[in-house]
């Protein structure tokens, strides 16, 4: 396994990898902050609903599909680039029986330094959702239902016929649309309205919420309201200041320290140093020694050596534990034994004399 893998080579296979956590590039601009540009890329397959179509629009040479950023992939772009919310962001406040309200305030650190902040809110008004909803309906009733799930709901329980687009999905298969036959429309319109508004009425204060928090995040990231495929393929760069101290400016290691000594204190409190007092005896004369005189003043004789009365010679042990019979220095083990067992110390050799019979018997 290789594990000295550098950017280029995963940003050049990226079929290869999970990115879990973006690849970030930094370029530190003072002692204490870098920037941080992350790329974070968009999933554009239909299983990960991170975009969802919005309609079409004229390119000038061909109409093209535009799409719009899920909440699932905005909170993401939020994370990376370190927005923070204030608290009390996405409360939601009930106006009348149709009409909830959601306020949202957000901050983002520029590279710069600077703070910038959006405040933002959210309406759900039933009446006027409701009016837009009949209107969608009304609209695919009539022109045809292009969405294949709800295409196919709707040709099972009204009726109507196929009609070929010309067009072909990203798989490459045929899109057709069903139109609902126009003695059905009726029935189809307010049967739809009806499910639609029943899930709305359930969800209007979450959606508010919702709506007022992405409102902040797309304001602060500067996020279009729609986007081609060809522009989705492309990452999104996130910015972000990074506290990021150089550790190789003595006067930043010094600030550092003092923090983290400071941060310590704070946790287990400012302890005072212990004393530890020592008791003197009164009587002095009996407990320190006398002090020592220079060394020019030691000897009464001028030779160096120390006056008679204070000379003490240590007595001589080494011959505490030797053969009796040769002198040889012994161990105090053998000597033991040897008492013992000879009746006066003896080395190894001179026991093995003794029990051959060759020194003398034992005394």
């Amino acid at each position: 396994m290789n594990n000295s893998l550098s950017l280029e080579t995963v940003l050049n296979n990226k079929g290869k990898y999970n990115l879990a956590i973006p690849f970030t590039e930094s370029q530190q601009i003072n002692p204490f902050y870098k920037i941080s540009i992350s790329p974070v890329y968009v999933d554009t397959s239909s299983m990960a609903s991170e975009i969802f179509k919005v309609g079409s629009k004229n390119t000038g040479e061909k109409w093209e599909d535009v799409y719009s950023l899920t909440k699932p992939f905005l909170q993401k772009l939020a994370t990376q680039a370190g927005i923070q919310f204030a608290p009390g962001s996405g409360d939601v406040v009930r106006m009348d029986e149709n009409t909830w309200k959601a306020s949202a305030f957000g901050a983002l650190k520029l590279p710069d330094g600077t703070i910038r902040t959006s405040n933002n809110f959210k309406v759900i008004d039933l009446v006027t959702e409701e009016k837009k909803y009949r209107f969608a309906y009304e609209e695919k009733a009539e022109k045809g239902i292009v969405d294949y799930k709800a295409a196919k709901d709707a040709s099972e329980k009204y009726a109507g016929e196929w009609i070929e687009t010309g067009k072909k999905n990203e798989k490459g298969y045929p899109v057709r649309k069903y139109v609902v036959d126009e003695k059905e429309r009726g029935k189809y319109i307010e049967n739809s309205l009806l499910d639609a508004m029943t899930q709305l009425r359930a969800n209007a204060p979450q959606k508010a919420a919702t709506g007022a928090i992405l409102r902040v995040i797309r304001d602060l990231l500067g996020i279009k309201s729609t986007y081609t495929m060809v522009e989705l393929k492309k990452p999104f760069a996130v910015a972000r200041m990074v506290f990021s101290p150089d550790y190789n400016d003595p006067a930043i290691r010094q600030m550092m320290l003092q923090q983290a000594i400071q941060s310590v204190g704070n946790i287990f409190g400012n302890m005072p140093p212990v004393v530890q007092t020592i008791s003197i005896p009164q009587n002095m004369d009996e407990e320190i020694d006398a002090p020592v005189e220079p060394a020019g003043n030691r000897d009464s004789f001028g030779d160096g050596t120390l006056p008679d009365e204070i000379v003490e010679e240590e007595e001589d042990r080494s011959r505490d534990f030797s053969c009796d019979k040769c002198g040889v220095r012994i161990g105090e083990r053998v000597w033991d034994y040897s008492s013992e067992k000879f009746g006066r110390p003896l080395c190894y050799k001179c026991q093995k004399i003794i029990k051959n019979g060759k020194g003398g018997r034992q005394q």
